[in-house]
């Protein structure tokens, strides 16, 4: 009887001091697995950028509305080795559920930036956004970027 009672406060002791241990070890794989998984999440986003930005370094957007005009805005910073750059922006109006372009502006600068602002006189009451393309030349090669700005 006295074997029993022993076995039987022993035995809880021994299970739950072995639970413990096992939920430890799920968790410190858990852990290692996770920040692995976030490692290779931002080694591939980062090659994936590399191997996509050979010669873009930088580009942005925006676009502004107001009461009579829209205002649009996108700029280009290229590598070292890029010696012309082009901006396309295409004023895109949403109709029907579907944008489509009332205004495009384009220019080429004999540089490694290039930046440009436009505005056109818009309905108030609709929805438009900006389109932009930008582009790098580097000798006989180019890289073009499509981006949109809402």
């Amino acid at each position: 009887n006295k074997l029993l009672i022993f076995w039987g406060k022993g035995a809880n002791f021994y299970m739950k001091k072995q639970i413990y241990n096992v939920i430890s070890v799920i968790l410190a794989v858990a852990f290692v697995l996770s920040a692995f998984s976030i490692i290779g999440i931002a080694e591939n986003d980062f090659e994936e950028n590399e191997m996509r930005l050979t010669y873009i370094d930088n580009y942005s957007g925006s676009i502004k509305k107001g009461l009579v005009s829209t205002t649009v805005k996108a700029q280009i910073v290229g590598a070292s080795s890029v010696t012309k750059v082009k901006i396309k922006m295409e004023l895109q109006k949403l109709s029907s559920g579907n944008y489509s372009t009332v205004e495009t502006w384009e220019k080429t600068f004999y540089s490694d930036t290039g930046s440009m602002e436009e505005s056109k006189v818009t309905n108030p009451l609709s929805t438009y956004r900006l389109k932009a393309t930008v582009t790098a030349y580097s000798g006989s090669n180019s890289e073009s970027q499509t981006f949109y700005e809402y």
